[in-house]
C-alpha cells in the first residue's frame, strides 16, 4: 500500500475549515495526487478538516463517500440537541452555538450542495444511517456493514468472573450513569458485576457514585485499558452492554464482541439493533425496565461461543466487508 500523507501548513487549518468549509492547500494537494494516480475509484473517509471541497470530482472516477457519523447533514455530527434528545430537523445554525462553537454557515451555500452532489454513492455503515440521510440528501446510496479485525488467535483469562460489560466513551450519550444507577438498583437480586472499561468526563462521578453506594466489589471502573486487556475481559464477559442514547451509526465494539463469541445487549438506538439483533433480537431493550429484565434472565449458555462468533464471521469480519466492497465497485464502474 502507497500512502500519500498531507501535511497542513499551520496548525490553525482544521479550525479553518471548520469554519469555512474549505482548505485551499488540502485542495490543491488532492487535485495534484488525482492528476499524478488517475485513480479509478476516490473513497472519502472522515474529511471534515479537510474541507468539503474535495468531494467535487477532478476526473472521471467513482466518487465514494462513507458516512461513519452524521457530518454531512449535521454540524455537531452525532444528531443529537441539547440533552439527550435526537435531531430531526437537521442542520440549524443555533445547535453549534449551544455548545459554544461558531455556526457553519457554508453549509447553507449553493456551494456545500452542489460538492455533495458530486458523490456517486454515499456508502453507510447501516440502514439506519441510509434512512436517516436520505431524509435530508439525494444521493444514491448503499447499506455496507463496518468491519472489525480478526480477534488474536490466543486470549488470556481476565481475571473477572460473572460480570457484564461496558466499553466506550465515559460520556452522558452513551448511557454509562443509567447502567450503573441500575446496577446500584439491581445489585441484591443478581450476583453478576459490572466491569466499565473507557476514558471521558464522567469518570470521576461514576466512581464518586459507586463508592457512595458501596459497590466497590460489584462495580469497577478500570479506565483506559490496552487491546489485550480490552479482548480478555470481553471474551470473559457474560454479554457486553452498549446503553447508548444516542442513534449509533454502527458499534464496532459490538462486533468486537460478537468475534470472540461473546453477546451483547443494546439499546434500540440507531443501528445498535442491526448488529445485536443479528444474534438475538431478545438482547435489544427499549427502556431501563427492559434492560433490568433481560440482565436478571441472562444466561450466556444460551448463546454459545461457537454460534456468536459465526455471526461475526458472516456480517462483520474483514473477508466479508471486501468480498461486498469489491462487489459494490464492480458493479458501479461497470455501469458508470
Amino acid at each position: 500500500m502507497i500512502t500519500h500523507p498531507v501535511e497542513t501548513r499551520f496548525s490553525s487549518s482544521a479550525y479553518a475549515a471548520y469554519l469555512t468549509g474549505y482548505s485551499s492547500h488540502i485542495e490543491r494537494r488532492f487535485s495534484a495526487l488525482v492528476k499524478e494516480i488517475n485513480p479509478d475509484v476516490v473513497h472519502h473517509n472522515n474529511i471534515a478538516f479537510l474541507g468539503y471541497g474535495i468531494l467535487e470530482k477532478r476526473g472521471s472516477y467513482l466518487n465514494l463517500y462513507t458516512a461513519h457519523d452524521y457530518w454531512l447533514i449535521c454540524a455537531r455530527v452525532d444528531l443529537m440537541r441539547t440533552g439527550s434528545r435526537i435531531c430531526e430537523r437537521g442542520p440549524c445554525i443555533l445547535c453549534p452555538l449551544w455548545r459554544r462553537r461558531p455556526p457553519q454557515l457554508w453549509r447553507y451555500t449553493n456551494a456545500f450542495k452542489k460538492a455533495l452532489q458530486a458523490i456517486d454513492i454515499l456508502v453507510t455503515p447501516s440502514d439506519y444511517v441510509r434512512k436517516r440521510m436520505s431524509m435530508n440528501l439525494r444521493i444514491k446510496s448503499v447499506t455496507l456493514p463496518n468491519f472489525v479485525p480478526k480477534p488474536p488467535r490466543r486470549i488470556r483469562r481476565s481475571g473477572f468472573s460473572d460480570f457484564f460489560l461496558f466499553a466506550g466513551h465515559l460520556e452522558r450519550h452513551k448511557g454509562v450513569l443509567e447502567l450503573i444507577e441500575l446496577f446500584n438498583r439491581i445489585h441484591g437480586e443478581t450476583n453478576a458485576n459490572l466491569v466499565i472499561i473507557g476514558e471521558g468526563s464522567l469518570k470521576e462521578k461514576l466512581c464518586a457514585f459507586y463508592e457512595a453506594n458501596q459497590l466497590e466489589g460489584r462495580v469497577s471502573v478500570l479506565g483506559w485499558v490496552d487491546d489485550d486487556l480490552r479482548y480478555r475481559l470481553l471474551r470473559d464477559a457474560n454479554a457486553l452492554i452498549v446503553p447508548s442514547m444516542w442513534p449509533e451509526t454502527s458499534s464496532l465494539i459490538a462486533m468486537e464482541s460478537l468475534s470472540v463469541g461473546t453477546p451483547a445487549i443494546a439499546s434500540n438506538q440507531g443501528a445498535l439493533p442491526e448488529v445485536v439483533g443479528k444474534l438475538d433480537n431478545k438482547l435489544i431493550y427499549n427502556s431501563i425496565s427492559e434492560l433490568r429484565q433481560i440482565l436478571l434472565a441472562f444466561d450466556k449458555r444460551a448463546y454459545p461461543r461457537k454460534t456468536t462468533k459465526a455471526v461475526y464471521e458472516r456480517y462483520f469480519s474483514p473477508p466479508s466487508y471486501l468480498h461486498k466492497y469489491l462487489a459494490l465497485v464492480n458493479h458501479e464502474t461497470k455501469v458508470g
